[in-house]
């Protein structure tokens, strides 16, 4: 929206929804041309969500979008205007701060088109934009160069699925201190991210919310959901056919560090 706020009244560039339906009917296609089967378990839906097909339409669909220059005269007043619209979950600035205290290093790995954009939202939406400065963000980037917020610890990396996610924090794991590596804490609340909810190198893996997609989704195929304010019960994933949930950032923080 903010990007439609920011074109020339003679802007030529087409409406958001009509991008969505040829991108939904690009991915219909392809899924079809490839034989995609279905998803009828936890491990095929993973796999369905990672498959190289829909992969191929969701780069097709970034570089369509970055081709017909929408982004190229968004201004920074109006990100700041829409970000200020979004809200968190309540207790994440405490959760934050607990976690920079603990030397815990949080990443922000998204699949939204922009680590600029996603920096904004941190810094405008929140109540606590200081904590904001040591966060590293990574996504694709679609927003002009001279768009603040600048940081160097903007990342712009190929992320296009659940999987790319999990490659990338491998990645990162691999890099990380042995003792970093203790607990390694996936969040988020979306189906596209089942993959880095349930497999390593996550060994903790948290649902946002207790309706959300992601949160349906294993419930569908029989995972056990724990409440984060039951407090800790053990590491998540294969082996215990569970994962956390919580709707509170207070939640997370007593569950981490009780």
């Amino acid at each position: 929206m903010a990007a439609y706020a920011s074109l020339p009244s003679n802007s030529s560039v087409p409406p958001w929804d009509q991008i969505e339906k040829i991108c939904e009917q690009r991915a219909d296609a392809a899924a079809s041309a490839a034989a995609v089967p279905q998803p009828s378990s936890l491990a095929s839906t993973i796999s369905y969500g990672n498959d190289a097909s829909l992969r191929d339409v969701e780069v097709w669909s970034f570089e369509r979008v970055k081709g017909i220059g929408l982004f190229e005269t968004v201004k920074a007043d109006e990100l700041v205007k829409y970000a200020r619209n979004l809200t968190f979950r309540s207790g994440w600035c405490s959760f934050t701060r607990t976690a920079q205290r603990k030397g815990v290093r949080i990443n922000v790995v998204s699949l939204n088109w922009s680590p600029s954009w996603v920096r904004f939202v941190l810094q405008e939406a929140s109540s606590c934009p200081h904590v904001i400065l040591l966060i590293a963000t990574y996504s694709l980037e679609n927003l002009p160069k001279e768009v603040p917020p600048v940081s160097a610890l903007n990342h712009i990396v190929s992320l296009f699925s659940g999987g790319d996610k999990t490659t990338l924090m491998a990645s990162l794991a691999d890099k990380a201190l042995t003792k970093d590596k203790e607990k390694i804490v996936f969040i988020s609340d979306g189906k596209t991210d089942l993959e880095p909810l349930w497999e390593t190198p996550t060994n903790v893996g948290i649902i946002a919310g207790y309706n959300t997609s992601a949160a349906r989704t294993f419930k569908q195929y029989g995972v056990n959901i724990w409440k984060a304010d039951n407090g800790w019960r053990s590491f998540t994933g294969a082996k215990v056919d569970a994962v956390y949930s919580f709707e509170g950032w207070v939640d997370v923080t007593k569950l981490l560090w009780p």
